[in-house]
């Protein structure tokens, strides 16, 4: 048996304000053939099938265009998908009795019947191939561990314990029905953060896409709420394909595209895993390809250094005429004309988008009050007028003088640094 392990596709996720609807479906158009060519069997997404609980339009067209392509184009004979933290359960679950006609096993949220998610895979015979507990994003209305707590670390156990509980009750059932003494693969799926895991991207960047997902920040998991009766656990929520705690039958497979700027130069995979009989005989990673994706760039320096690497960058050919860029410009001065040098440097190399381009002083400490409030936003959204404004404000000057005697003086210079620019 082969199965095709993914996860985290976000559908209908924004970078900034772009869609990314083309990358999607360029996404799906390979699983596709990919689902295709390595004649897969079983097809298990761990969650986060959506971006947000009530995606676009057009997000859910994808999906719903990617099943049916999934049975009439491909021989993959079940798909398991289970809910995300990102996932509304009940818009998951709308097609769910139809979908089991076609063998597509949807599993937003938990049952209060466990049995109910724990799904037989069966060929054309009706021989049973391999057992899946589907178990998706656990809320805390499913797990029930005591939120009123002394401490974290005490919180911490609860879920923890309050998961494997969970994980335990479905590994009884699947003992009692006998499924343990057969030679066929058992898996579980899951939708969680796990410890011994990176949510760093390859680089070391902290990946901000990724939140603990239980109350409190907290909700790291151990691999030990894993029972050992599974033979494969494809886990879903980090965007980072990893082993969990060196097991190498417990997977996160990661995200498809990178989904923030963290992720910009990790490599992405889906996971083709093989058993024969109940043995796991390989974990395959396949690569996504970077072409149908765009390339995420990060343009860090001085003005000076940002204006030349805009000039000279140097783009790989892809499927996308344009890359796009996060840009972080370091001044050891205010300069009021940053805005307009960078504006025209990006202008000037129309293969580069600029999704967000921020300021910063090198000195934090020794720049006054406005650079506190002005260093994370994006340059396009403040006026020099304001950044004045917010001076003033600090050096104690009245709105009479700031209006009356400062703001005159201050356009004029203004204006005469834009003539001659």
């Amino acid at each position: 048996m082969r199965i095709l392990h993914t996860a985290d596709w976000h559908l209908g996720q924004k970078l900034y304000d772009r869609e990314r609807f083309d990358e999607f479906q360029n996404f799906l158009d390979w699983l596709i053939d990919i689902i295709r060519k390595e004649r897969v069997d079983v097809l298990i997404v761990a969650g986060d099938i959506f971006d947000v609980a009530s995606p676009p339009q057009k997000a859910l067209e994808q999906y719903y265009q990617f099943l049916a392509k999934l049975v009439k184009e491909t021989p993959c004979n079940h798909a398991i998908i289970v809910g995300g933290n990102h996932d509304s359960t009940h818009s998951l679950n709308a097609p769910q009795e139809l979908a089991k006609i076609l063998q597509l096993h949807i599993v937003g949220g938990a049952s209060e019947n466990k049995e109910h998610d724990l799904i037989e895979i069966r060929n054309e015979k009706n021989e049973l191939q391999a057992v899946v507990a589907a178990v998706p994003f656990l809320r805390d209305k499913d797990i029930r561990y005591n939120q009123v707590t002394l401490d974290n670390e005490t919180r911490d156990r609860a879920i923890a314990e309050a998961i494997y509980n969970h994980y335990a009750q479905m590994a009884q059932i699947i003992r009692q029905r006998g499924y343990a003494e057969m030679n066929i693969p058992l898996i579980a799926t899951g939708h969680l953060f796990a410890q011994g895991c990176s949510h760093h991207s390859e680089e070391g960047e902290e990946n901000k896409a990724e939140k603990m997902i239980y109350s409190g920040n907290l909700g790291k998991v151990p691999a030990t709420v894993f029972p050992s009766i599974f033979d494969y656990v494809a886990l879903g929520h980090l965007h980072r394909s990893q082993m969990v705690g060196g097991k190498n039958h417990i997977r996160y497979s990661g995200s498809p595209l990178p989904l923030s700027f963290s992720e910009r130069n990790d490599k992405k995979y889906v996971l083709l895993v093989d058993f024969e009989g109940k043995n796991l005989q390989s974990i395959a990673s396949v690569d996504v390809p970077t072409s149908i994706y765009r390339k995420l760039i990060r343009i860090t320096g001085t003005l000076q250094e940002v204006c030349n690497k805009i000039k000279n960058i140097d783009i790989e050919t892809t499927f996308f005429p344009t890359l796009w860029a996060e840009v972080l410009v370091i001044l050891q001065n205010p300069e009021p004309t940053a805005k307009q040098i960078l504006e025209k440097a990006l202008q000037e190399n129309p293969r580069i988008e600029s999704l967000s381009y921020k300021i910063e002083l090198e000195n934090r400490e020794n720049t006054g009050g406005w650079v506190r409030k002005y260093a994370d936003y994006d340059l396009r959204e403040i006026h020099p007028q304001d950044v004045l404004l917010e001076i003033c404000r600090q050096e104690g000057y009245s709105l009479e003088e700031y209006h009356n005697e400062l703001l005159p003086l201050f356009n004029e210079i203004v204006e005469k640094i834009e003539e001659k620019n």
